[in-house]
């Protein structure tokens, strides 16, 4: 799944732009900021005491037992269980178009390292190959004349369908997504046309420097992690999958016990669940629970070089971070945005070092971490002047009003991301999966401004350390003390 938006802000550098599959250049200059996937402004309405119970949560683990649960509404957003499938409802009055997807749970622990690349193949070709009773030209001629849209894809902790429609058309595109997951036609040629095109992406990563330094940076810190089987696969797994088991695959998705779905607009919630539970009701309930992913952890920092004749150095460093339910997740966005700035300033304006230095968390995934991105002619006096300012959030207080422009600077960037419902359907549903309860969001923005100058320092001298470093280019002009210095 893949939710970018991208923007630049007053105080000068481009902020954050995420998702699953991590993006070339722009990506990496834009991480001064943060790495989070779309954030919903008007998710910031009510802000509950963490110590208040949650009705949401109560009735999800009800779910688990007892196939349906009486909607339970909490502000604008409407939850209830059908036959096991969470369903989430977020109404905003005047809204001329709703937006929804159907999130299914498991990610990586639906296939392993032979098949690894079978959902994302699978769902693509579901969502544009039409369906058994509609060829992809008529399913295609029907959404273009609702002028609605359809897509679907694969992610490590979650795979979607996502629609967006106007108002008046939702229930027919809704049924349109919900034949495109039931009984896709997968076609063969469609089959082989985005087979082409996931292999491309694959391709494209050992050619862009950008995207094959994320790629060894993701296999070297999530070796021998469930991480490691990705969502797009590999040359070798994608090149042998068949129609076959593309239909075996998608067979053991529908089940309700794995299904959340998500719809924002100007919608009636009793309508929702009863046009959810028409179509999707009838579906068994199955038996996924899910299980945490396993942390990532580092006992000391490491190097990795890979030789290959650039004009500049690539450098990516990342460390654990903290997860969506942790209390240190709006900590750890706000101390990597005060470092971000400070990269910025430090190697880019003063010292013009680089023009595309970076810090950020990339929090688009159950298991977070932290990243320090650079491209250097001069990776050594570089790389100093970056760990540097890593130490500096450690010893000593971020001035006031420095924390409170980068927070002001956050909290923008959070706002004006999600002024859409697509937006805010992405951010409620990857709430859910990916930290257990969709009212995360809610407050993260009162959180964000309760970070203090002493938490930022606290926050470094726990998280950064122990960096997993790859850099890509002239091992020559590496020196391997430095940059193993924290």
């Amino acid at each position: 799944m893949i939710f970018p938006s991208s923007f630049r802000l007053a105080r000068g550098a481009p902020s954050a732009m995420a998702g699953d599959r991590l993006q070339p250049a722009r990506f990496w200059a834009s991480l001064a900021i943060f790495v989070l996937f779309a954030l919903a402004s008007s998710c910031a309405t009510s802000t509950p005491s963490s110590k208040t119970s949650n009705p949401l949560l109560t009735a999800t683990a009800q779910s688990q037992s007892s196939a349906d649960s009486a909607p339970v509404s909490d502000g604008d957003v409407t939850f209830a269980t059908v036959h096991g499938m969470q369903v989430f409802i977020k109404r905003i009055p005047g809204a001329e178009l709703v937006s929804g997807q159907l999130d299914i749970l498991g990610g990586v622990r639906n296939w392993g390292k032979e098949d690894a690349g079978v959902e994302q193949l699978a769902l693509t070709v579901s969502a544009s190959g039409g369906t058994e009773t509609l060829d992809k030209d008529a399913f295609a001629r029907r959404l273009a004349t609702l002028g609605s849209m359809i897509a679907a894809g694969a992610g490590n902790d979650a795979s979607s369908f996502r629609a967006k429609s106007l108002k008046e058309n939702w229930d027919t595109t809704f049924e349109l997504m919900v034949d495109a997951f039931l009984h896709p036609g997968l076609p063969p040629k469609e089959v082989e046309l985005q087979r082409q095109q996931q292999l491309s992406a694959l391709r494209h990563e050992q050619e862009d420097p950008d995207a094959q330094l994320a790629l060894i940076a993701h296999e070297r810190i999530f070796k021998n992690h469930p991480y490691e089987n990705r969502s797009i696969g590999t040359l070798e797994t994608v090149n042998k999958l068949t129609r076959d088991q593309l239909r075996s695959h998608l067979a053991k998705l529908r089940e309700t016990s794995r299904l959340i779905l998500v719809v924002v607009g100007d919608v009636e919630p009793d309508h929702i669940i009863t046009r959810a539970r028409d179509l999707l009701g009838h579906l068994p309930l199955g038996t996924y629970r899910h299980t945490p992913m396993p942390p990532i952890r580092f006992d000391h920092p490491t190097v990795t070089t890979v030789a290959k004749k650039l004009p500049t150095n690539y450098i990516l460093s990342s460390f654990p971070g903290p997860g969506w339910k942790d209390e240190d997740f709006a900590l750890g966005m706000v101390a990597m945005t005060v470092l971000g700035w400070r990269q910025w300033i430090e190697v880019r304006t003063k010292r013009n070092l680089s023009y595309a230095p970076s810090a950020g968390m990339a929090t688009n995934a159950e298991v977070t971490h932290g990243l320090l991105y650079v491209t250097a002619v001069d990776p050594n006096a570089t790389m100093k002047v970056m760990l540097d300012e890593a130490r500096n959030l450690k010893e000593r207080p971020v001035p006031a009003p420095e924390l409170k422009g980068d927070v002001s600077t956050l909290v923008t960037s959070f706002i004006a991301a999600n002024e859409t419902t697509d937006g805010q359907a992405a951010l409620l549903a990857r709430a859910q999966v990916l930290g257990g309860d969709w009212r995360l969001i809610r407050t993260l923005p009162d959180r964000m401004r309760a970070v203090t100058s002493e938490g930022i320092e606290q926050f470094a001298r726990k998280y950064i350390a122990n960096l997993q470093t790859v850099v890509l280019g002239d091992p020559e002009r590496i020196d391997p003390a430095l940059f193993s210095s924290l």
